[in-house]
């Protein structure tokens, strides 16, 4: 049977009213790129939501590699 390891990384959602919303899926992207150059496989991507801010902002993406062991 196949075992595999996991690797979470936490994306802060940036805020202020200069920042676009391009600027947190840049930073996604630049973690996607750098950890598949090192054998992570992107799993999944997991949106928590902080009440306080709302329902429908996210407060920071998680981001969830796997690679076999």
């Amino acid at each position: 049977m196949k075992k595999y390891e996991y690797k979470f990384v936490e994306i802060p959602r940036k805020k202020g009213l200069k920042v676009s919303t391009g600027d947190t899926f840049e930073e996604c992207r630049r973690v996607i790129t750098a950890e598949v150059e090192k054998g992570w496989r992107l799993k999944q991507i997991v949106t928590p939501f902080d009440e306080k801010i709302g329902v429908f902002i996210p407060c920071c993406y998680q981001i969830i590699f796997e690679r076999e062991v």
